[in-house]
């Protein structure tokens, strides 16, 4: 009789620290699992940080090269439109020079 209750003692002892250690370890097993996935959070996190700077800086990127290149389109429309007056002005004096030639000196 001592035998089988020092038996059914030893099988309780034995359960009570087997539910224990897998306790344990899944206790374990929950932090790891936290850590790893707040480990995972935070470098999507760093991802997207990193990822909405490089789309800032190549928007920035953008926008200046636009900009240089409207500066530069002014400045060629300014020197054209200089170009085309000066062209004009010459051909005007030009035409005027010729029509004062052809004309007579003593009609005026």
């Amino acid at each position: 009789m001592a035998q089988v209750e020092i038996a059914q003692i030893q099988k309780r002892e034995k359960e009570k620290y087997e539910n224990e250690k897998e306790k344990r370890i899944e206790k374990e097993i929950s932090k790891i699992q936290y850590r790893h996935n707040s480990e995972i959070q935070a470098m999507e996190l760093r991802i997207e940080n990193h990822k909405n700077q490089l789309m800032r800086e190549e928007s920035n990127k953008l926008y200046e090269i636009e900009l240089k290149y409207k500066n530069k389109e002014r400045e060629l429309e300014r020197q054209q439109k200089a170009e085309r007056e000066s062209y004009e002005r010459m051909i005007s004096s030009k035409g005027r020079k010729k029509y004062s030639r052809s004309m007579p000196k003593n009609i005026a």
